[in-house]
């Protein structure tokens, strides 16, 4: 599947010296959306995209990356970075690949001029709840977490959506089957808390 591969930090939102030099590579079809879900708790501690390059297939490019890399992972997607060399290398092997390097900032700002209009039902779910909240939407069997946002935004997978049947079709099943869906519904029955595994309550759309 198309889409971006990127590699980020830590850092210290209030400017202070942070012993940490571990650095993460992942892939999003939406890294704008990325760095917002990993910056989403109150945390002196932000998350920061350093490079971003658009690939012709996300998943492969990250398995290569993260296999070359596996004597310098620390956990999951982070490596370490004692000698401040990963961004350098990052930017080697993406070059070399063949993928297209993006600005961060223009992504930002594009990502920025798309209006979404989230769904009232959602915003009154998450005015309700007063924070971000994890739910699951199941397919196929598999259970699979999606963030709603304070907004009333539905995140999955690094891209928002805004309603439930986006969320299936664009999001859900385009990440499992490779190509998007054309069926669903906007019931929010549809979807769990994760914490209680209480449903959400439908309201009848018109």
């Amino acid at each position: 599947m198309e889409g971006y591969i990127y590699l980020g930090q830590y850092y210290d939102v209030l400017g202070r010296e942070l012993n940490l030099s571990d650095k993460k590579i992942g892939f999003s079809i939406d890294p704008v959306s990325r760095e917002y879900q990993l910056n989403r708790t109150k945390s002196p501690i932000g998350y920061s995209i350093i490079s971003v390059f658009k690939v012709d297939n996300m998943n492969k490019v990250e398995k290569m990356l993260h296999a070359i890399l596996d004597s310098r992972r620390v956990f999951g997607e982070w490596f370490k970075d004692d000698e401040d060399t990963l961004t350098g290398e990052f930017i080697n092997f993406m070059i070399a690949y063949g993928g297209t390097t993006c600005d961060t900032t223009e992504l930002k700002q594009s990502r920025e001029t798309v209006e979404l209009t989230p769904d009232n039902r959602l915003v009154d779910v998450a005015n309700n709840f007063g924070q971000d909240k994890m739910l699951i939407r199941t397919y196929m069997g598999i259970d699979y977490d999606v963030l709603l946002n304070t907004k009333g935004m539905l995140v999955f997978n690094g891209e928002q959506f805004d309603t439930p049947n986006k969320l299936y079709n664009n999001g859900v099943v385009k990440f499992v089957k490779g190509k998007k869906g054309n069926s669903g519904t906007n019931n929010l029955s549809q979807f769990k808390i994760k914490e209680t595994g209480e449903r959400l309550v439908d309201t009848v759309i018109e």
